[in-house]
């Protein structure tokens, strides 16, 4: 800014036109002064010195924005031929409208489903942050002419995008634009109020077009590592199936269903089950028996979602979450599965103190917990969503056991998930045996043992527990952050 002498508003406005790129932020050389410096690349001056030129000589940044594109499309090789981008093709496997935008609000990639609800022009020389993104004056008139009521349908995704947008970003998206559709969109950004920062939300949307007909669907928004993943679903939709897919579904889908039939993966797995579901069915009235499982079944899930995992179909009254490896960091995995049932311990317990303060009874709620890994055949079967996750193997029978085996809302895990955590993780992992008359109290650490060795064998019989008896395992106590 010191040696082309502009602000920092048009400095930010230039990168946000795609005019200069934006800086690469790294450590200075010299010690002493600021932390992280922001370097542009040498060109940049230059080119800011001929859009002051250009400025002088009457032309409007829409106008310098497509001199610059004409320029470089002149000096750019011949495009190879397009090839089928498979990366994003899960979303043409959801039976209704599915966008995905990133952080910046630009869409990554939408299904067929949506392009009924969403128009597909392209402006001719649009950059490609406005070209591509939600909010763009294009996107916004063909909302305009296809619905009478666009401003009800318009503010949901504001309530959203005010979570990763400022006004200031938004406002850059109209800057040099011919349609004239700032003023209202700007409106409706200061009277709308942003959602809060939870995974995913769900709000109501109707759809009124110009001819009279009127449709019904509920916007659900899921948080995504790329940004935020929006469906558009039929308000007759079963609820349920819709919740699975946004607690942590999608991000499997990613990894593992763009491959062409089963795979074979390593994979962490996480059962926890209710302790005493018996004597709470009896204690209470079917009504409310079911608003429990249903809330217990609903903070698994978010948990699952915070620590990425996937939620696979509830068992009785228990639940199992799958843990694949992430791309960008793919031994993480199990320290995950923990770290989520540690989670899951803190939020039952809150769960708990709210149900003994509703109900006055002295009744525990305690999930047990068990975490098991191995390599598993990993595929998809069909279901209302048109897909659904699904493994073949012992690693899920024997996690469901372990769960069993757990008592007292306690996480027991096989050596073989300790063991194969990295040693930074394996020192933020309290484990161990409890032995003796004290073991309520006292945990012999960093031990393991069979699961026959810890109990009789008429428990091991009665409790059907025979098939990971054999098994080593260990106590969780604790999982550091």
């Amino acid at each position: 800014m010191a040696r082309t002498g502009i602000s920092r508003a048009t400095l930010n406005n230039y990168i946000g036109l795609n005019l200069i790129p934006p800086p690469t932020v790294r450590k200075p050389e010299e010690v002493g002064g600021p932390t992280k410096i922001g370097y542009f690349p040498a060109w940049v001056v230059n080119r800011i010195d001929r859009i002051r030129q250009l400025k002088s000589e009457g032309m409007r940044m829409a106008q310098i924005v497509m001199q610059f594109m004409d320029e470089e499309r002149k000096v750019l090789p011949a495009a190879p031929e397009p090839q089928p981008d498979l990366t994003y093709q899960w979303l043409e496997q959801i039976p209704f409208p599915a966008v995905l935008v990133n952080r910046s609000w630009e869409i990554i990639r939408s299904n067929h489903a949506a392009e009924d609800l969403l128009p597909t022009e392209r402006v001719r020389g649009a950059t490609s942050a406005v070209k591509n993104n939600f909010f763009a004056p294009f996107c916004i008139r063909g909302l305009m002419s296809g619905f009478t009521n666009w401003e009800d349908m318009l503010t949901p995704h504001i309530r959203l995008a005010k979570r990763d947008l400022s006004e200031d970003s938004l406002a850059q998206i109209y800057r040099g634009s011919e349609y004239h559709t700032e003023e209202e969109v700007m409106l409706l950004w200061r009277g709308a109020e942003p959602l809060d920062d939870r995974p995913f939300h769900h709000q109501t949307l109707v759809l009124k077009h110009f001819d009279g007909e009127s449709r019904h669907c509920t916007l659900f928004s899921s948080a995504l590592r790329e940004g935020t993943l929006l469906l558009y679903v039929p308000i007759h939709m079963q609820l349920d199936r819709i919740l699975d897919q946004l607690m942590g579904t999608v991000e499997l889908f990613r990894s593992v269903l763009s491959r062409e039939g089963p795979s074979h993966i390593p994979l962490c797995i996480l059962a926890a089950r209710l302790e005493s579901d018996l004597h709470l069915r009896t204690a209470l009235p079917p009504a409310e028996y079911f608003d429990l499982i249903n809330q217990i079944i609903l903070t698994s899930h978010q948990c699952f979602k915070k620590h990425g995992a996937t939620p696979a179909r509830s068992f009785q009254e228990g639940v199992v979450g799958f843990f694949l490896a992430a791309d960008d960091s793919p031994q993480d995995y199990l320290f995950r599965a923990l770290a989520c049932g540690h989670s899951l311990q803190r939020m039952i317990g809150d769960l708990d103190r709210k149900w003994k303060y509703k109900q006055a009874w002295s009744n525990t709620l305690r999930l047990n917990i068990g975490v098991h890994c191995g390599h598993e055949w990993a595929g998809t079967v069909p279901s209302a969503l048109a897909f659904e996750f699904t493994v073949v193997g012992d690693t899920l029978m024997e996690t469901i056991k372990l769960s069993e085996f757990s008592k007292k809302g306690a996480i027991w895990a096989s050596k073989k998930v300790i063991e194969n955590l990295s040693p930074s993780e394996r020192e933020r992992v309290e484990f161990g045996i409890r032995l003796g008359v004290y073991q309520e109290r006292f945990v012999s650490p960093n031990i393991y043992s069979p699961v026959k060795e810890l109990l009789s064998r008429d428990e091991l019989e009665g409790g059907g527990l025979l098939p990971i008896s054999n098994l080593a395992v260990t106590e969780v106590v604790n999982v550091f952050p």
